[in-house]
């Protein structure tokens, strides 16, 4: 394709062109429009984009202040300002947002666009008046818990369940081992035969510790003849730091745990990142429980026990924003994935967005805060150093800016005398100091 000019930006031949495939768009959409009435041209063209691309985010949930349920709500606006001008689709914030001319809103905010034709027919529809049939507002039902949601397996209270019938009653050794044996049968399986020794020690000894046995361990285990042999290696290997290294790490990918800072342009570490991990491993050593671990986790700082503070690390080194902690707080803690919610009730799960941000809300509300590990004296004698370093270190930048800018003004004004001199005297060794070649 060529272009009016050779010069002419590729970026700016495509904007161009774009404005030229939009007017060629709204001119063939004109005897359309005209050919409908107003309020036919709002529910076939206008009201499905709404739909299909506002509603869900500015109906119920109103972000960012705006409710787009009705022309009224629409010339109202958000906290941005008035959405829409009548007669005026230029100046109208929802024009700009859906064409990618405003500096910070964009909309749909998920990255995809309107199609050309979706922007045109939002145009006229506000050049034309915004025509909404009867300003009817949008109706939203009140959202309600169904009782089959309620009835979800993953909502019920533990229960102890009825041991299975099985027809081999001289294999299981203990109660899993019904619940295998019942699910094998039931499809016409039996269970394998048993491992040599050697085998099931490596077995479990990768499970718990993630590392294979020793020799030393090998030997050890294939001596020993007597019926608690198997027995004293689970023991010895729960009692091992290394399981608390293995199975702790299962929880930290889930706690988003990471030694560095998020920075894709250098190194940037954690300072203290060490102690949450270290109290995770810990709490898995030490047979932390679970009613305690996750507690500590959202509120150490309200137990009254100086031990599990590094458990607020969960928080306090990532995710760093308050819709990731949702996040990671419901998925990690209740195994659901609430941050859908953000804009829209679930469809399946019963997570309606007034949760979402009663959750929001209390992250928003959490303030950061620092808590020393030395002694109160020893804090404030640190911090009055760091200040006076900080304060010094700060009036020697002055001072060299000072001098710095003393320099170069004394070099800017000997430099303008030498050229004014040399000037006068003519050519520098045969070269002109005003010509191209200088």
């Amino acid at each position: 394709m060529k272009s009016s000019s050779p010069l002419t930006p590729l970026s700016k031949r495509y904007k161009l062109g774009n404005m030229k495939w939009l007017l060629r768009l709204a001119a063939a959409l004109a005897p359309l429009m005209a050919a409908e009435s107003p309020s036919e041209y709002f529910e076939m063209r206008v009201r499905p984009v709404l739909a299909s691309n506002c509603f869900s985010c500015h109906t119920q949930t109103k972000m960012g202040g705006l409710e787009m349920s009705s022309r009224e709500m629409l010339l109202k606006g958000g906290k941005s300002g008035p959405a829409i001008i009548s007669g005026k689709p230029e100046e109208s914030l929802l024009i700009k947002a859906i064409s990618g001319e405003h500096e910070r809103l964009k909309m749909p905010p998920n990255g995809t666009k309107l199609k050309p034709e979706e922007i045109v027919a939002l145009k006229e529809w506000v050049k034309s008046g915004a025509v909404w049939p009867d300003s009817t507002p949008v109706k939203t039902a009140q959202y309600v818990i169904r009782p089959e949601q309620r009835a979800y397996w993953a909502f019920q209270p533990v229960k102890m369940p009825a041991l299975p019938k099985v027809k081999n009653a001289a294999w299981p050794k203990n109660s899993v081992d019904r619940f295998v044996l019942a699910k094998q049968e039931a499809v016409g399986l039996q269970p394998g035969k048993p491992v040599d020794r050697l085998t099931l020690l490596r077995r479990v000894t990768f499970d718990l510790t993630g590392l294979p046995p020793t020799p030393e361990e090998v030997d050890d285990f294939l001596k020993d003849a007597s019926t608690a042999a198997y027995a004293k290696v689970v023991d010895r290997l729960l009692a091992s730091h290394r399981y608390g290294e293995r199975w702790g790490r299962f929880w930290l990918d889930i706690a988003r745990y990471s030694d560095d800072k998020l920075n894709s342009t250098m190194e940037e570490p954690q300072p203290n990142a060490f102690r949450y991990r270290d109290w995770v491993v810990a709490a898995f050593n030490n047979d932390l429980p679970y009613n305690t671990f996750v507690k500590a986790q959202l509120a150490a700082d309200h137990m009254n026990d100086p031990k599990l503070l590094p458990a607020l690390g969960m928080y306090g080194l990532s995710p760093e924003f308050q819709d990731d902690r949702v996040d990671v707080t419901t998925r990690g803690f209740l195994g659901l994935t609430v941050a859908c919610a953000q804009c829209h009730d679930h469809k399946f799960d019963p997570i309606p967005t007034k949760d979402y941000y009663a959750l929001l809300g209390i992250f928003n509300n959490s303030q950061y805060h620092e808590y020393p590990l030395a002694d109160k004296e020893v804090v404030e004698k640190y911090n009055s150093a760091k200040k006076l370093a900080g304060d010094q270190e700060k009036e020697i930048k002055e001072f060299l800016e000072r001098q710095g800018n003393e320099l170069a003004a004394i070099l800017a004004t000997r430099t303008a005398d030498y050229v004014l001199a040399a000037l006068s005297r003519g050519p520098l060794d045969g070269l002109d100091p005003t010509g191209l070649d200088a």
